[in-house]
């Protein structure tokens, strides 16, 4: 039953070609797939204006306590003042609390992790999350790696200020 209507519909357009309603276009009896259409070749990315990159911030207060806190950033930051990049591997593990070695980016680039602070709360990370650790002294963090995690970090210059960095404004060299 399937294959008889299946039939007649291939018998409809081998009598009267495809309309105008089926593919992305129809070519020489036939409709095109947008994979197969090409676009006008472009000499840049265009930036999609409707969504600001975010990243998380970790970090200490004066009295030791840790916190998390999400900053958008504006398309107007410059490029990152970088002094370092280690690209380290790990297998799943709790790694207790700890403190940032020195302020550092840190990006996932497989496995997921999840971040806890000592305010209490909890953010889960992910592959090409963009993570700023900043919490160099006090309590820090405990990092539980959920799965195999290969991450990249990433030092920025001394005297960087993510929030400055965040909003446009200039940066050290």
């Amino acid at each position: 039953m399937v294959y008889s209507a299946l039939m007649a519909a291939a018998l409809m357009l081998a009598a009267n070609g495809p309309g105008p309603a089926h593919g992305i276009g129809a070519t020489m009896g036939r409709s095109v797939m947008a994979a197969e259409t090409t676009a006008a070749p472009l000499t840049a990315p265009i930036a999609n204006t409707d969504v600001q990159p975010r990243l998380l911030h970790v970090y200490a207060t004066a009295d030791g306590e840790s916190h998390l806190e999400e900053i958008s950033v504006a398309a107007t930051a410059g490029s990152l003042p970088l002094t370092g990049l280690r690209a380290v591997s790990y297998k799943p593990n709790k790694v207790d609390w700890h403190h940032a070695p020195q302020p550092q980016f840190a990006i996932n680039l497989t496995g997921d992790i999840q971040v806890e602070v000592s305010d209490g709360s909890t953010r889960k990370v992910g592959p090409g999350d963009l993570v700023f650790l900043e919490d160099t002294h006090g309590k820090g963090h405990i990092t539980r790696l959920l799965g195999p995690v290969t991450a990249l970090f990433i030092r920025p210059a001394d005297g960087f200020d993510i929030h400055a960095w965040a909003k446009g404004e200039p940066t050290p060299k």
